[in-house]
């Protein structure tokens, strides 16, 4: 029986090492890790958008409509409830993610650069993120709002449609895209499934697990009425992010947006309040004890989101008809 079983197995590998060697699945993309400020590539497409007129929401603009955002009819998925699979919902996430940002000109140098995030698409023609994401910095003397598409495709931003910088959450148009939107679900409770697709320092294409911890105030709980009470609201995934996945979606078991990226608190123990001159004992030596994720969540967003829904246009004025002579 020796001889048979080792033909065997010379054959097996040999049938082995004749078929084509997979690391992933068929159509599973192969990640380039690294930041994105000086991608060629993408610098090159906004180039050409912006000398063509494309883009269209400059800094200037950008500001004012940060300040009174135009807002405009936007068409929202209902949300869904029948059960996915894990790799169905990392795909849906990568489907519906765009970087997100300033294609700027810096107060340094005569160079164009990138400052992207993350957003995700909440309608055919419109994304979501948090504001933050959306403010210019300091260090921009020109510069424009652009989106790219999960294709690497770069999109002109042309309005801010809704924003709250308390809730940290803003909605935009995006002009030549035509995404696979997220619906905002806010029936989540701690102990459901969270997932997150995103950059965090630059590691691209990062889709983690975890579960929803709890939702709490971040200070005090707002007014009633005009979303005034959901703009502190925020919810403790257990996920993984970190800088660079500012606006990526946190999703549901459905594919649904729960919420999205806002912050993340290392912490560790607070010393004890001591008497002037006294040494204060850290036991931990200084490490970090639990990192906190904080999303901006979905119910903030629906509320947000609402007048977009409502949104009618204004008729036009008539205009009086000329009498005629008689």
């Amino acid at each position: 029986m020796k001889p048979l079983l080792f033909t065997t197995a010379i054959f097996s590998l040999a049938t082995a090492l004749s078929q084509p060697l997979h690391a992933q699945g068929p159509g599973v993309p192969i990640e380039r890790n690294g930041n994105r400020k000086q991608d060629e590539g993408l610098l090159e497409k906004a180039k050409v958008l912006k000398e063509s007129g494309k883009l269209k929401l400059t800094l200037a603009a950008a500001k004012e409509q940060l300040k009174t955002p135009i807002p405009g009819a936007v068409t929202f998925p209902a949300a869904k409830h029948q059960r996915l699979s894990g790799r169905e919902i990392a795909q849906a996430a990568r489907d519906a993610q765009l970087q997100f940002g300033w294609y700027y000109l810096c107060t340094d140098c005569d160079n164009w650069h990138l400052n992207l995030a993350a957003a995700y698409a909440v309608a055919s023609d419109a994304v979501a993120t948090c504001h933050h994401c959306v403010e210019p910095n300091d260090k921009m003397r020109d510069g424009f709002l652009i989106a790219v598409d999960h294709t690497g495709e770069v999109l002109p931003v042309t309005a801010v449609l809704a924003k709250s910088q308390t809730l940290d959450g803003a909605i935009l148009r995006v002009e030549g895209g035509s995404f696979a939107a997220l619906p905002l679900c806010d029936e989540v409770s701690p102990g459901d499934a969270a997932y997150c697709f995103s950059a965090p320092l630059g590691q691209a294409g990062y889709f983690s697990e975890g579960i929803v911890n709890r939702f709490f105030w971040q200070g005090a709980p707002g007014k009633e009425g005009a979303q005034g009470r959901w703009k502190t609201l925020r919810v403790n995934v257990s996920t993984d992010w970190a800088p660079g996945s500012s606006g990526a979606a946190v999703l549901d078991s459905s594919g649904n947006a729960i919420g999205h990226v806002s912050t993340i608190h290392p912490l560790g123990e607070t010393p004890p309040v001591a008497k002037k001159g006294a040494k204060v004992a850290d036991r931990f030596g200084g490490a970090t004890l639990i990192t906190l994720h904080a999303a901006t969540p979905a119910r903030g967003m629906i509320e947000l989101a609402q007048p977009l829904r409502d949104f009618k246009p204004e008729a036009p004025a008539e205009v009086e008809k000329p009498v005629a002579d008689k």
